[in-house]
């Protein structure tokens, strides 16, 4: 038989089992709520709520935002974690390291993947995250997934992609089917905000029902690799993940003040509250937008620090005071933590038209970039204004901005400076990436302040400014050396 006849036949042999395939591959909704109930669901009130359950004498509110960036994003941020973990303090009634006293933590695209995993293990992210994730190679493992023929059925399917496939990945490697009920319930950590983005109307959704409210579905059930899944997904590399909508189904009003403001002219100015209002009105007409497709998080906010600005321009109080008993919380600590790095240069050193995977990068990273220069510099004019205003009755702010970038000059800054956002790096980046973490941390006189202010020493002896790019140096990891 010509092999060609035979490709034929064994084609239509196929066809049955693979349309059968793509029929039972649908999306799967999440349960829609015919009513809001402000007192059940993942709300970030309850993380008050659990905070001083906990420890009723804690008056310290600590706030931690990984960026995104990938596997360099989450090394990054853990190589933080690991240092103050190292730290012991005293807050309230309760003794322990400074990873266990974390209230909040937000996590976009890579950093997404960090911060689930610490809110649902607490202080034993330290050392399981780095043997469960950071040591193994995950972007071998989606490869392998992708062009297994086992998943070709799957990935012809329109309600199935790369993105799902990541989502499953992420689920047997780190998550086991936790979803945000047990996030919820079962957390061991801090309460956690992932972030992405709505790819129809480029807004940021975070993974809160305050936001499903608005959609009319209950987050309770959602898998928390899913959310993961959906804030990492770069375009291009991953499919969108499919969210179900059903606004306009539950009874959800907008507040008086929103409702105001949305009936006010807008003189031609940006206006944060009237920008809210027209993505809740464009969730509340389910009927022509039943379904929401989500990417990167980064794309809208790479820092998680717009989330906190939002917050406040929208509702016109500062919700880091009112969401945790105003009057009670003495100290407000915010940490930072950003794995941008610098645009490689290679490219310009040739007349050689730069392939897909640079141009690629250039449009993800551009924007993002910019965006999140703009986010920071207004977040810390915010930081300044409070400050300036502040009474004796306001909580004292620190804000501890740890920035991959503002490593000294050194061998060290001139490596990781270089990492790629991959979801796989050899071990010696994963040891530096640690070792930036710890001299920026340390080196940071906010840090200082807030350790001096606890009462508490510091973890080690800290070294001098003028003596950081020495100790950055002499602590670079050599490369792994290659088989021959």
């Amino acid at each position: 038989m010509p092999i060609s006849s035979w490709h034929r036949r064994l084609g239509l042999l196929l066809l049955p089992l693979l349309l059968g395939a793509c029929s039972a591959l649908q999306y799967q909704p999440l349960r829609s709520i015919d009513h809001i109930n402000l007192q059940e669901g993942y709300r970030l009130q309850t993380a008050a709520q659990h905070k001083y359950a906990a420890n009723k004498d804690d008056d310290v509110l600590m706030v931690l935002m990984f960026s995104g960036g990938g596997t360099r994003a989450a090394a990054f941020g853990y190589g933080v974690l690991e240092e103050m973990n190292r730290q012991q303090v005293r807050i309230g009634n309760k003794t322990g390291s400074l990873t266990e006293h974390v209230d909040l933590v937000y996590g976009i695209s890579g950093g997404s993947v960090l911060a689930a995993y610490y809110g649902l293990h607490g202080a034993a992210v330290i050392p399981e995250f780095e043997r469960r994730f950071l040591s193994q190679n995950f972007q071998k493992v989606l490869m392998q997934q992708v062009f297994s023929v086992s998943n070709w059925p799957r990935l012809t399917s329109p309600q199935f992609g790369r993105g799902d496939l990541l989502q499953e990945q992420l689920d047997l490697q780190l998550f086991h089917g936790a979803t945000y009920d047990d996030l919820l319930h079962r957390r061991q950590g801090p309460f956690v905000v992932i972030s992405a983005t709505d790819m129809t109307l480029g807004s940021r959704l975070d993974f809160l029902q305050e936001y499903f409210d608005v959609l009319c579905v209950d987050l309770t059930d959602m898998p928390v690799s899913r959310a993961v899944a959906a804030s990492s997904a770069v375009p291009m590399v991953f499919s969108p993940l499919t969210l179900n909508n059903h606004g306009g189904q539950c009874g959800y009003h907008l507040s008086p003040e929103l409702a105001e403001a949305a009936a006010e002219a807008n003189n031609g100015r940006f206006n944060t509250k009237q920008s809210y209002v027209r993505i809740v009105r464009q969730y509340q007409n389910s009927q022509k937008r039943p379904y929401i497709h989500l990417l990167d998080g980064g794309l809208t906010d790479n820092l998680g620090l717009r989330s906190l600005l939002d917050a406040t321009q929208i509702y016109n109080r500062d919700t880091l005071y009112q969401q945790f008993a105003p009057g009670k919380v003495r100290k407000v600590v915010l940490i930072n933590v950003n794995a941008q790095t610098q645009m490689s240069q290679d490219i310009d050193a040739s007349a050689d038209v730069p392939g897909f995977g640079a141009v690629l990068n250039a449009v993800v990273n551009i924007p993002i970039d910019r965006y999140s220069h703009e986010t920071q510099l207004q977040f810390q004019q915010y930081i300044d204004s409070l400050n300036q205003k502040r009474s004796a009755d306001d909580p004292t702010l620190y804000f501890i901005s740890v920035n991959l970038l503002d490593l000294p000059s050194s061998p060290l800054r001139d490596r990781v400076a270089r990492i790629p956002t991959t979801f796989y790096l050899p071990r010696e980046d994963v040891r530096n990436l640690k070792t930036a973490a710890a001299t920026l941390l340390n080196g940071s006189s906010e840090y200082q302040r807030l350790l001096h202010d606890l009462n508490t020493r510091p973890a080690n002896d800290v070294p001098a400014p003028a003596a950081a790019s020495a100790v950055a140096a002499s602590e670079i990891a050599a490369p792994a050396p290659v088989a021959k």
